[in-house]
């Protein structure tokens, strides 16, 4: 199995359901194509270092969540860029490949 790590940013101005909305679909992507999650972190609020412009709106924070997770399906990072292109709740994300340290 492959580790990875996914951090994603989602508005600031989404309410607590819409958030757990968010995750839990990014969860939901990850599980269904044969991954496990290991570590959640909750990053919470954080202020930008520059302003970020996304739908015409500027943000200078947002809610950072990191989630580490194993998967033995490639295609699994594929669809996870399609799903979180689709949302408007996630401002920025990252993906990265832990076992290329």
């Amino acid at each position: 199995m492959s580790k990875y790590e996914i951090m994603f940013i989602v508005r600031p101005n989404v309410e607590e359901e819409k958030l757990t909305d968010a995750r839990n679909k990014i969860q939901d992507v990850i599980n269904q194509r044969g991954g496990q999650i290991t570590e959640t972190n909750d990053m919470g609020r954080r202020r930008f270092a520059y302003v970020i412009n996304h739908d015409q709106q500027k943000y200078h924070e947002g809610l950072y969540t990191v989630y580490q997770f194993e998967t033995t399906d490639a295609s699994t990072l594929t669809e996870l860029d399609r799903v979180i292109n689709i949302d408007d709740r996630i401002i920025r994300h990252l993906t990265i490949n832990l076992d290329e340290k």
